[in-house]
């Protein structure tokens, strides 16, 4: 009788050594190594030969609202939105970020304040923060392996040059970006904005996310859909420019 419960304690022991495997070798792995894949995965090779990214699809709050993303490299950025059948926009050229809110008492084009501008100047950077972070003078740090649903991410901390911080989710099968978090000030408090990715589709052997549910403070916030998504496109850096 001893001797079959020492013989099922010895099972038991290495039925939970063999599950701890894939989390021993997640915890093994190096920053280096991770992002390289999360590289590699998500076609950034083939990105930086891209000059241009066009998305288009809905953004759903309340109602359905149709969205426009464009990006030009290096930091040109747009986003077109409707509220009530009005368009909007949102813009970085390079250098100053404008917004136009035809909904408000004052529908002209006008410069955002810094606040906001950080925000959009990070979501003009082409490639994103987190490629090529060291020469951007951001700092990126592997804070270990978190659980999402059914996955286990890798999460990395990125401080960035303005002192923002967020935080970047890489599957541990895939090695492809499945939540992103930062922070944004509202009414003074830090309010966490979370970005979970999902659909993921190549093109131009480029890994895009053609879904994203967003929650805002822990409660949800949009989701976003894209219906096309466009790589090199015709795009000219008048499109950015603020209106007189």
């Amino acid at each position: 009788m001893l001797k079959i419960i020492q013989m099922n304690k010895i099972l038991i022991v290495s039925v939970i050594l063999i599950l701890s495997l894939p989390s021993a070798k997640a915890q093994g792995m190096k920053l280096d190594e991770i992002l390289g894949k999360y590289y590699k995965n998500a076609g950034f090779d083939k990105l930086q030969d891209a000059k241009t990214i066009i998305m288009t699809g809905t953004m759903t709050q309340q109602t359905i609202m149709p969205l426009k993303i464009i990006k030009k490299r290096p930091d040109k950025y747009m986003q077109e939105f409707d509220v009530q059948d009005q368009t909007g926009y949102q813009v970085y050229d390079g250098q100053m970020a404008w917004m136009t809110a035809p909904w408000t008492p004052d529908p002209r084009p006008q410069v955002m304040p810094e606040d906001r501008t950080v925000d959009l100047r990070s979501r003009a950077d082409f490639d994103g923060p987190i490629y090529n972070w060291k020469a951007k003078g951001h700092k990126a740090e592997l804070e270990g392996v978190d659980t999402l649903g059914n996955a286990k991410a890798y999460k990395i901390k990125l401080t960035r040059a303005d002192a923002a911080i967020e935080y970047y989710f890489i599957d541990s099968e895939s090695f492809l970006l499945i939540k992103k978090s930062s922070f944004r000030k509202m009414q003074g408090q830090d309010v966490e904005i979370e970005n979970f990715f999902k659909d993921f589709r190549t093109i131009n052997g480029i890994m895009f996310s053609f879904e994203s549910e967003n929650l805002m403070g822990g409660n949800p916030y949009s989701l976003i859909q894209y219906d096309t998504i466009e790589v090199d496109a015709e795009v000219s850096d008048k499109l950015f420019a603020m209106p007189e």
